[in-house]
């Protein structure tokens, strides 16, 4: 017993835990969690719209859009770039509009009725 240390043992206090359980904080970071979500989704909609997706498959493009945002990790409107190039069933139709022209004298042209009905007096 004469070699042995002897070693005075400190009185162990436990500290309190600064990522104590707190049910505000647990809910405010779970709103923010979601509200980001929501921000996140808007943006998608937001640049589909803005890219010339159809509404009515606005859904389907979101979807696709969030898988792209979780693989890549990019920015919502690069993603929805990708997939409005990438699933062009998405986009809305495009409809030519005919361009009318009074122009050409003809009595063929389409316009000869329309000037005999203005012509009559």
């Amino acid at each position: 017993m004469e070699n042995e240390d002897i070693v005075q043992e400190e009185p162990v206090t436990e500290a309190p835990e600064e990522n104590a359980e707190d049910p505000v904080q647990d809910e405010l970071e779970s709103e923010l969690i979601a509200l980001r979500g929501e921000v996140t989704e808007l943006k998608i909609r937001l640049a589909l719209l803005g890219g010339g997706a159809a509404p009515e498959k606005l859904d389907e493009g979101v979807k696709l859009t969030q898988g792209i945002l979780t693989a890549d990790g990019i920015q919502p409107e690069e993603a929805a770039a990708e997939v409005l190039s990438e699933y062009p069933h998405i986009k809305l139709a495009q409809r030519t509009i005919p361009r009318l022209s009074a122009e050409s004298g003809g009595k063929g042209d389409g316009f000869a009725a329309i000037r005999n009905i203005f012509a009559r007096k």
